[in-house]
């Protein structure tokens, strides 16, 4: 039976730094501009390209990341993706996965598995006919996988496109686009990649120019029909597809228990006890790493979040019942945060009431007693955690992280498996050695054990793991139930 499937498409690379966020972004904008409903998506766990994703469509970008989110991604991009044209940025190079022979995660891993083709672009700037054996090499690795044109970046003359074009003819690869070196819009970068678009005086003169490049530079038609060319799909009965998963409007599944749009589960919409949580979530220049399918869960598991500044606000707001500190860049703001006595000591105050307060990366420095910048320089912070937070000069952690809980907290039990990332370029000190509650986390890699992280005593969990709630809802089912049993 035919199956009703979204347009789509997803943005590739040979390699990262080819230009796919530029590029990626651009055509979101540009297709937004004519007056398609765009759902921008990113392969993989990044927390800053979704970002401008979401300035250039106006609609909340989502995270593929077949790691985290495991068997909750077909059904998640099925939903999100009803009545729109979407529009995926892949990570890294096109088969860069988790493993170096499988590619588990990996763009092309998902675009098989949602069944998308693929644009792929190629930093051209120094090929001719070599640029036909790289696209070439790219189309027959994996059959699979349907590579439908390429995009030529960084191009510098128009004798080189003349190359270029001549020799991408013999192996029959449409080209889609070809863009001048010299047309190269390129996004400021700092130490954990690409700056925040929160954190840039974006106005639309920014994305005006983006959309005139791509215009002028990329057939957007030729685009158009091939997110097109599969939207009704066969699908085989013996495969699960997206097609087969695609869940009623209004409502999706996680955890296996059909969830409301409306902020409830079922089960909470039938238990008149039920009261909604208030969730306060730190949301500013400071802390900006949240997935918006975890807090999309949240809510529709019975949160309502709330947010807070720790750099603009005096104190939380009242009647929260429980803290989320997301990961960010605290660590160029550590004098303001310090400098906010009457909010360190209104979180104090909250702290003491055993209220549940939970820290990824950024979050988890925050709670600490004192984080050292990239000059040597010394802040306080909250004094929650006793550790002593310093940047360094290299990357201290990165990659994909399966957790081992060391003790119950009210995120899980004791011995349950998380699975999350990691990517920070500073290091903690414990300056307590305090057995009950360091460390939270026995980090793994399949059967190696990495080091221990984080810390988990009475009301705090903390670590340097981040975790996409959406892919494992039954922690945010444990939250929610310690709340209530405590109220």
């Amino acid at each position: 039976m035919p199956h009703p499937l979204p347009p789509r498409i997803l943005i590739a690379g040979t390699h990262s730094g080819v230009g796919k966020t530029t590029i990626a972004t651009g055509i979101m904008a540009a297709l937004a501009q004519r007056g398609l409903p765009v759902q921008p998506y990113k392969v993989g766990p990044d927390y800053i390209d979704p970002s401008y994703h979401t300035l250039a469509t106006g609609r909340s970008s989502r995270n593929l990341d077949r790691w985290m989110l495991r068997e909750e991604l077909i059904p998640i991009f099925a939903r999100t993706s009803q009545d729109c044209w979407a529009v995926i940025e892949g990570v890294m190079g096109l088969f860069d996965g988790v493993s170096g022979t499988k590619g588990y995660g990996s763009s092309a891993d998902i675009a098989k598995l949602l069944d998308v083709p693929v644009v792929l672009i190629v930093d051209a700037g120094n090929l001719s006919r070599s640029a036909a054996a790289v696209v070439h090499g790219f189309c027959t690795f994996d059959p699979e996988v349907k590579i439908a044109g390429v995009i030529l970046n960084r191009v510098k003359s128009p004798a080189q496109e003349s190359l270029l074009r001549e020799a991408l003819s013999e192996i029959q690869v449409p080209i889609l686009g070809v863009l001048p070196k010299e047309e190269g819009i390129r996004l400021p970068e700092r130490h954990l990649g690409l700056v925040p678009s929160q954190e840039q005086a974006f106005q639309e003169s920014f994305f005006d120019e983006l959309i005139s490049v791509v215009n002028r530079t990329i057939d957007l038609e030729q685009i158009q029909r091939i997110m097109q060319q599969r939207v009704i799909q066969e699908a085989p009965p013996e495969k699960q597809s997206v097609a087969e998963l695609t869940c009623p409007k209004g409502t999706a599944s996680w955890g296996g228990e059909p969830i409301l749009h409306e902020g409830l589960s079922e089960a909470a919409a039938g238990n008149r006890n039920y009261h909604p949580l208030r969730l306060g979530v730190a949301r500013d220049e400071a802390f900006s790493f949240y997935y918006q399918d975890a807090l999309d869960c949240a809510e529709n598991l019975g949160f309502v979040l709330v947010p807070f500044s720790p750099l603009h606000d005096s104190s939380l707001p009242a009647g929260l019942d429980g803290l989320f500190f997301g990961g960010g860049f605290p660590e160029l703001h550590l004098e303001r945060l310090s400098q906010n006595q009457s909010f360190l000591e209104s979180l104090r105050q909250f702290s003491r009431s055993g209220k549940p307060i939970y820290g990824e990366c950024g979050g988890y420095m925050y709670l600490g007693t004192q984080v050292t910048d990239f000059e040597g320089r010394t802040y306080p912070m909250a004094g929650l955690i006793p550790i002593a937070a310093e940047m360094a000069s290299k990357l201290q952690g990165m990659g994909y992280r399966q957790g081992i809980f060391r003790r119950d907290n009210f995120l899980s039990k004791a011995g349950n498996m998380v699975y999350g990332h990691e990517f920070h370029y500073s290091k903690v000190n414990y300056l307590s050695c305090d057995d009950e509650a360091f460390p939270a986390f026995e980090l793994v890699k399949g059967e190696r054990s990495l080091r221990m992280d984080g810390y988990a005593r009475d009301n705090i969990v903390a670590s340097y793991l981040h975790i996409n709630f959406a892919g494992q809802p039954e922690l945010l089912q444990h939250w929610a139930e310690h709340i209530r049993q405590g109220a």
